[in-house]
């Protein structure tokens, strides 16, 4: 395994150094996590730093939150009040690292519903985040891997906007598609129109990677393409080259994790199934509130009636995020035991759940021989399509987890290559961050 190593700031600089470690607490405490949110009509409305979902037992608690590195004053401050009130929110954070003599601000702004929260001493960050009551840590270190995980989606973001700017067709296809997961359905109306437009944008992009791979081996962009084979797909899928086409792949898992994220948040607002007929506020006529979940694919259908019956569902679309983004989308078969229960302890589900919530993609989108596969004699155990360089995140977290001190063999694995497969992936996230 390579030397070089990646290390982040302990006190990050204002921008998003800042908004990453800040979103990382919220990661790390458990929360689903959204970033960098525009709304265009056409042009920019807003953005929003950072949205977190806690999915409690009894309610999904949403909270707003927005990071200031540099000065800032009540003008600021009342700005996000608006964006709340346009959102129709309850709770919202604004994050600073000085006061600039307006301590008064906590109290002026509480009434409105946004928190006041200094982080002049980083050191005290976790405990000052905990003690305002967002949530406490199962494993501290979890927040520097999420700074890292957040490192490698902004570059493969930055890394499609390169490409495209160079005129690279899978890249500009790209772009638009991170757009529509990312900020275009974030401001649906309803758990139900943001499906209709995720699934919308699922089927316009059903093979973005390998569209993309045969444009770089000379052919024509085709995400449409009926092929299965490409030179470059598979050298990236063997050895973690070509990161623009990781990025796609990152792309791609990304809708299937909003599209879930939505069907969890649609079966917390119709747990008996969807409205049929609603009354107009003013009695006049019947609404048909359920004509958009009608017309999503049957697929979604099954996979709601099978989400339902899950005693832990709520908690699924977090479970996701941290399996495809932080553990990189696999589990260590010799290590099944261990493995699910440190799963359960970040995620909030129980251990013995955790087979059932790993079937969430086979049930919402059924491919042939299942999502999950062992690629060798290894003990990895991983999703289909999981990014290379998110892998290598994944395989820093067995380090964390397992405190592997000097090398990956102390793992003491069952396969021969479970330790340089590990390593491979980790070479390849630090590669790329660096």
């Amino acid at each position: 395994m390579s030397n070089k190593v990646v290390t982040l700031p302990e006190i990050p600089k204002a921008g998003e150094d800042l908004e990453d470690y800040i979103a990382a607490l919220f990661q790390a405490s458990g929360h689903f996590v959204e970033k960098q949110i525009i709304e265009r009509d056409p042009a920019d409305i807003l953005e929003l730093d950072i949205f977190a979902t806690y999915y409690g037992p009894d309610e999904a608690l949403r909270r707003l939150i927005e990071v200031k590195g540099g000065r800032w004053g009540f003008t600021d401050l009342f700005k996000v009040v608006g964006w709340m009130q346009y959102l129709d929110l309850e709770h919202g954070a604004f994050f600073m690292t000085q006061w600039d003599d307006r301590e008064s601000a906590t109290r002026k702004m509480k009434p409105l519903g946004l928190d006041i929260v200094c982080f002049d001493d980083f050191e005290a960050a976790p405990q000052l985040f905990t003690e305002k009551g967002y949530g406490s840590f199962a494993e501290p270190r979890l927040i520097s891997l999420w700074r890292h995980s957040y490192g490698v989606e902004r570059k493969f973001v930055k890394l499609i906007h390169q490409q495209e700017r160079a005129g690279h067709e899978g890249a500009k296809a790209a772009k638009t598609y991170h757009r529509q997961i990312n900020n275009g359905t974030f401001f649906a109306r309803a758990p139900e129109e943001s499906l209709a437009l995720l699934y919308e944008a699922y089927g316009d992009h059903p093979k973005l990677t390998l569209g993309y791979a045969l444009e770089i081996d000379g052919e024509g962009f085709d995400p449409h393409t009926p092929t299965s084979d490409s030179p470059s797909y598979q050298a990236m899928l063997r050895a973690g080259s070509h990161p623009e086409l990781q990025a796609c792949m990152y792309l791609e898992h990304r809708a299937r994790l909003a599209i879930l994220k939505a069907a969890v948040d649609y079966a917390l607002a119709h747990p008996d199934g969807p409205p049929e007929f609603r009354m107009s506020e003013d009695g006049k006529f019947f609404s048909f509130q359920g004509l958009n979940y009608h017309v999503l694919p049957g697929t979604f259908h099954d996979g709601i009636a099978w989400l339902r019956e899950q005693p832990n569902f709520a908690r699924y679309a977090t479970f996701w995020q941290q399996f495809l983004w932080g553990w990189g989308g696999f589990y260590l078969k010799d290590r099944t035991g261990e493995e699910f229960e440190w799963m359960a302890k970040y995620s909030g589900i129980p251990a013995d759940e955790i087979p059932t919530a790993l079937e969430a993609f086979d049930r919402f989108f059924p491919i042939s021989n299942g999502w999950l596969t062992t690629p060798g004699p290894t003990d990895i155990h991983m999703l289909k399509m999981v990014p290379m360089i998110f892998q290598g995140i994944g395989a820093h977290q067995r380090r964390i987890q397992y405190n592997l001190v000097k090398s990956l063999s102390e793992l003491q694995p069952s396969s021969w290559y479970t330790a340089s497969d590990l390593s491979k992936r980790i070479n390849c996230a630090v590669d790329f961050l660096l």
